[in-house]
């Protein structure tokens, strides 16, 4: 055990797909107790990602420059070919050329100077070791904060910080930023003078049928990951039972979706949510709502937050997780899906995504297994998940966050603090991170490799709770297509499909999420937008024009709620202006990015609190686009599917005659020397400015036009999908085509820049 993650990130490179094992019989079996639990202590690394790490004991050193001159002299004493791996183990073929040259020993002391010069740190005695723990402890001094070798993250939550032990666990009581707002100052909703949640729905939900993508290039990730993480780290559940208590959604008369007959009598459903033991009994102590799931950032959503879930998930062999057919998620009896988390089946994107890091899993604890025989079902299950949960950690913060709010929103991290709480707060989860509804497009694309639809797009409301169409399409045209097209702008308008949901007819029975939302919002007693700004620190809003420069919904909000100090904090925080590099406003940065640096900060199992700097880096360099392609088929996505931005650009030329020319010249002149030159010959082409050129869709749809400059340059970057194009010049008094005044392109990925797209005309 003591070398017991080592030399395992290798696989980060590896394209092979995850084997496709049978589900083996359904039986409940627990996890075996490990003597020594030392899972963190070890080098996760193989050489294949730093090939000058000759000798392969984890460290580029001059001891690998040396073993490479070392078997330059055998090999010429030998005459012999160079090998990959010697006899030794050794891997001297630095460049990988069948050869060992003072090139290889040249790539060494090249990267030994690259990592001495990025990373050396005065005093840090890591820089000596670099197998060592990120930690400020002396060497040689036992800090119970940092030292992690004989542990590995509880399933749970628990005993995470060795102060307060519940810290973060499941089922605890959601964190309150701002006072509560209950109605009697205990447990009643909040909002009983504000309007319905439905009547505001329709007031300032509404979406453009044409859609409104997002400013910042943001793909539809944005939303796949964010409602994959959320259900890493906050769930409230409802009430059941005969007790539960309903706080149903007044539907307005005549409401076209939920109320057509006009009756005046329909609502939609809303059963309250469960509330912490021995809270709500007083104006001292307020209901506080559930979080039935870990706060940190663990995989709870692969692995579950509890032993029982965690246990049904594992085949115990090799250190696996269950399958079914396809590679897919595995199913109970009665075919329903099985993951970490019960909200699995809520949409097909989602369930791509539970699958994808199932996978990832299980092809991590393969090659471990292949190459420890000798390891145990647990000692391969707890390193592999160790790997994976550190994976989802630096995707979060490092592609997901910064895309979302901007490169500086969160704060660097500066080590573990044990002072930190990092609940969740009821402000984050039942209102910040709600953002990602006003994000969803009306349908589910599928998309090939080549960036073109596949099949017929799903309409989203056929896509939730429809997890078995995924044995049909599989996962990798629903991923390829989330990197493949913009996502909604971050804003108060929501589709269709998720703001009149029905199920049968009109009036039968459905769901609007905003009005759910907001609904939401007052069951938990949340406080309105401004009594949230001052709880964070931030000013308060003096009038709705602060809150929005759009002059249309602020005056929706002031006729909604009269009182810039009564609106919905869901409401507000998606009405205001985004911040300064921000997809959301000032209020929603302001939340989110505190929630995540508190459960960074406060995790003593933070990836960066416990791996070493070389580890470190590994990790970092693996991004979710690496996660997606050695897990499917796809192989064309752009390094950060967080972002969709391609462009085409080019230049429009006139081709011109010198005929008309050279015969005034030589009227003018009297010499007849061009006389008989081909007409052809003095064809030339100049850029042209002014003129109009269009893309058009593969329908023939006009998508964009603009006009070239003085050089005669254009350029198109607002796509908001992939696929099949036209560029062409627009049929003008002022040119004449020439067959050359359009070109077909193929925009296959989120950054395929096209340039030099020329097109030609008769001025």
């Amino acid at each position: 055990m003591a070398h017991f993650l080592n030399r395992w990130f290798g696989f980060l490179q590896s394209s092979t797909n995850t084997k496709v094992r049978p589900a083996p019989p359904r039986r409940r079996l627990r996890a075996e107790t490990l003597e020594t639990r030392q899972l963190l202590a070890a080098n996760l690394f193989h050489n294949e990602l730093m090939p000058e790490d000759v000798n392969n004991d984890g460290v580029v050193s001059a001891v690998d420059a040396l073993t490479v001159i070392n078997e330059m002299n055998r090999q010429r004493n030998h005459d012999g070919v160079a090998s990959t791996v010697n006899e030794r183990g050794m891997r001297p073929d630095v460049n990988n050329d069948g050869r060992h040259t003072s090139l290889d020993a040249l790539m060494v002391i090249n990267r030994l100077n690259r990592e001495q010069g990025r990373h050396h740190v005065p005093n840090d005695p890591s820089q000596n070791d670099d197998t060592s723990q990120n930690t400020d402890t002396p060497s040689g001094d036992e800090n119970p904060e940092t030292d992690l070798t004989d542990e590995v993250r509880s399933i749970d939550g628990s005993n995470n910080n060795l102060e307060n032990p519940d810290y973060g666990t499941a089922n605890s009581p959601l964190l309150r930023v701002a006072d509560a707002d209950y109605a009697d100052g205990i447990s009643e909703p909040a909002g009983t003078d504000r309007p319905s949640a439905r009547e505001i729905s329709n007031t300032v939900a509404a979406a453009d049928p044409e859609g409104t993508t997002n400013d910042r290039n943001l793909s539809d990730f944005v939303y796949l990951w964010g409602q994959f993480i959320d259900h890493d780290i906050d769930l409230s559940l409802t009430q059941d039972g005969e007790d539960a208590e309903s706080f149903d959604i007044a539907v307005p008369t005549g409401d076209l979706y939920f109320d057509p007959s006009g009756s005046g009598e329909e609502v939609i459903s809303l059963t309250r949510a469960v509330i912490a033991d021995g809270t709500g009994t007083s104006t001292d102590n307020p209901a506080e709502q559930v979080n039935a799931i870990t706060a940190w950032i663990d995989g709870s959503q692969v692995y579950g937050s509890n032993q029982a879930t965690t246990d049904l998930l594992r085949e115990f062999s090799g250190g696996r997780m269950r399958t079914s057919d396809g590679d897919l998620l595995p199913t109970d009896e009665e075919g329903n899906v099985q993951a970490g988390d019960i909200r699995v089946a809520e949409n097909l994107g989602l369930t791509s995504m539970q699958t994808l890091f199932l996978r990832e899993h299980n092809r991590i604890a393969d090659d471990i297994a292949d190459d420890n025989p000798d390891w145990s079902d647990e000692e391969i299950f707890q390193a592999a998940r160790t790997i994976v949960i550190a994976e989802i950690q630096s995707i979060t913060y490092n592609e997901f966050l910064p895309a979302l709010l901007g490169e500086d929103a969160i704060a660097d991290y500066e080590g573990y603090d044990a002072s930190v709480d990092p609940s969740i707060a009821n402000e984050f989860s039942t209102a910040a991170f709600r953002f990602g509804h006003s994000t969803l497009s009306d349908e589910i694309d599928f998309v090939g490799n080549d960036g073109v639809e596949i099949r017929e797009a799903l309409s989203l409301a056929n896509a939730f709770f429809n997890p078995s169409l995924l044995e049909e399409t599989g996962i990798d045209s629903i991923l390829k297509a989330g990197a493949s097209s913009l996502s909604q702008e971050v804003d108060l308008e929501v589709v269709d499909s998720l703001r009149n949901f029905l199920f049968g007819a009109p009036g039968s029975g459905g769901f609007d999420l905003v009005s759910l939302n907001i609904q939401r919002g007052r069951d938990h007693g949340l406080a309105d937008l401004n009594s949230v700004r001052t709880a964070y620190g931030l000013q308060a809003y003096e009038s709705f024009s602060e809150i929005t420069s759009d002059s249309e919904l602020s005056a929706k909000l002031e006729s909604l709620y009269g009182d810039v100090n009564n609106i919905d904090l869901w409401v507000g925080l998606l009405a205001e202006d985004h911040a300064e590099d921000s997809s959301l406003g000032e209020t929603s940065s302001t939340i989110i990015a505190d929630q995540f640096e508190r459960i960074r900060d406060g995790d003593r199992f933070y990836y960066e609190n416990t791996l070493s700097n070389r580890e470190i880096r590994e990790i970092e360099n693996t991004t979710l686009a690496d996660v997606i392609q050695r897990n499917t088929d796809v192989n064309s996505l752009q390094e950060n599917v967080f972002f969709f931005e391609p462009s085409v650009s080019g230049t429009v030329l006139a081709e011109t005659s010198a005929v008309e020319s050279i015969s005034a010249n030589r009227d003018n002149n009297r010499s007849p020397r061009h006389n008989d030159r081909p007409r052809d010959q003095f064809r030339s082409t100049v850029p042209i400015e002014g003129v109009t050129v269009e893309l058009l869709d593969d329908q023939g749809n006009l998508v964009d036009s603009v006009v070239t400059d003085s050089a005669g340059n254009y350029k198109f970057d607002a796509f908001d999908h992939s696929g099949e194009y036209q560029v062409r010049v627009a049929a003008t008094d002022d040119v004449t085509t020439t067959g050359s005044d359009a070109v077909d392109i193929l925009i296959s990925s989120g950054d395929v820049n096209l340039k030099g797209i020329n097109l030609t005309v008769f001025a």
